[in-house]
């Protein structure tokens, strides 16, 4: 499982709730970050906030679905709106939800994604 969040906080919250659950988590401050590593594109989900230093979570999966990514993907974001949330859908995201997250409908939603081979043994 792929997580891409700038707020270092956040992202070890959501890291640490996400590998509680039994995903195996790579995360990245950055899309950059992300994209230099050469396995990121054998990961099955991606958790990715949409305001990011350097590229946001549009150009991101876009970047990877051009790669042959083919994961399921949910965009995060704190300033969510109409606009927003269509463009998300119409990039290819399957889940958008607006923080500040609820533990459960990101749970559900990664589930929701994911084979239950993708889950650590």
């Amino acid at each position: 499982m792929l997580l891409v969040e700038d707020d270092s906080a956040v992202r070890r919250a959501l890291q640490l709730m996400l590998q509680g659950q039994g995903y195996d988590v790579r995360s990245y401050r950055s899309g950059l970050g992300l994209a230099k590593d050469a396995e990121a594109l054998q990961a099955f989900c991606l958790v990715a906030d949409l305001c990011m230093p350097e590229k946001n979570a549009l150009e991101l999966l876009r970047d990877l679905r051009g790669a042959g990514w083919g994961g399921g993907a949910i965009l995060i974001s704190g300033h969510l709106n109409d606009s927003d949330r269509i463009q998300a859908r119409e990039e290819g995201y399957d889940v958008v939800l607006a923080k500040p997250l609820q533990e459960n409908v990101l749970k559900r939603a990664v589930a929701g994604l994911v084979a239950p081979a993708a889950r650590l043994p």
